[in-house]
């Protein structure tokens, strides 16, 4: 008899009980800090498909969004490439860790362990004593001003490239199909150079005046867009789910872009029935 009362109470249980209390719940953390509790289905190249608790029907977000995604046991299992990257500039500087509870620690290095499900961070402090802590304790981590070099070398290749492009446009709009190539294409370079006698330029190109001043102003001023932009902050775990991040943590980089656009681009081919037969033809070729 009590058997049979036992097994009726389980039963009870979990015909009454809501589902859904026993899925492991995810949360997707864009890069401005808002979070989406959510019960994952699945994940591809493109997308995120997921439900929320209280809502059954299926929704999509854009996977370049999620800055990254964790679950109710900490556990951190999708990262995007801003993430990876705020933590490349991160390392080997002094400065100081903000947790979720709102303690401050003051470092002076800090590293990152290989470990991508239960991340830590070695953590040398200004006493000389070095410990770790989880990655999802930390809320902040604010950098001394050195991570400024990342400003300077944004200014100087914005500029630079610059003065590069419309050299090669004002090229091609005076262009003469009566001369040659080289000499056209250096007479407009040789306006962008200093005064060289050994490389035949007796007196500094036009442009040059121009290019001596503007980029400096250009990395000065890329620098203190980042000083205001508070860009040596860095936001991982929000204290609060509704609450965003002060700043936008999506790292900017036209490489990355085009490297991930030619990826995605590759593998949607692939996914065709002609790209596979080409992309299974050149492994068994070429692998």
């Amino acid at each position: 008899m009590k058997r049979i009362s036992g097994i009726f109470i389980i039963l009870s249980t979990m015909l009454t009980g809501d589902s859904l209390d026993t899925d492991v719940n995810h949360v997707i953390v864009d890069h401005k800090g808002n979070s989406i509790v959510a019960i994952i289905d699945s994940m591809d190249l493109d997308a995120i498909y997921y439900k929320l608790k209280d809502q059954m029907d299926p929704q999509t977000i854009d996977i370049d969004k999620a800055y990254f995604i964790y679950n109710d046991f900490d556990r951190i299992y999708h990262y995007d490439w801003s993430y990876y990257e705020n933590i490349r500039r991160i390392k080997y500087r002094t400065g100081e860790i903000i947790t979720i509870h709102n303690d401050t620690i003051t470092f002076k290095n800090i590293e990152f362990t290989g470990n991508q499900i239960f991340p830590e961070i070695l953590v040398s402090g200004t006493n000389d004593t070095s410990f770790y802590m989880p990655m999802l304790d930390i809320y902040k981590i604010q950098t001394d001003y050195s991570i400024m070099q990342y400003a300077a070398e944004r200014g100087f290749w914005y500029s630079f490239n610059s003065f590069i492009l419309s050299a090669a446009l004002d090229t091609r709009l005076k262009w003469d199909v009566d001369r040659r190539f080289s000499p056209q294409v250096w007479d407009q370079y040789n306006d962008l150079l200093p005064a060289i006698r050994f490389l035949g330029a007796d007196r500094s190109g036009p442009t040059y005046e121009s290019v001596s001043y503007l980029i400096p102003i250009s990395v000065l001023g890329s620098m203190i867009w980042d000083i205001w932009k508070d860009k040596r902050s860095f936001y991982f775990h929000p204290i609060e789910k509704d609450e965003p991040y002060p700043r936008n943590m999506y790292v900017f980089s036209l490489k990355h872009i085009t490297e991930a656009f030619i990826v995605k681009t590759f593998r949607r081919i692939e996914r065709t029935k002609i790209g596979e037969i080409l992309f299974g033809w050149i492994r068994n070729k070429y692998f």
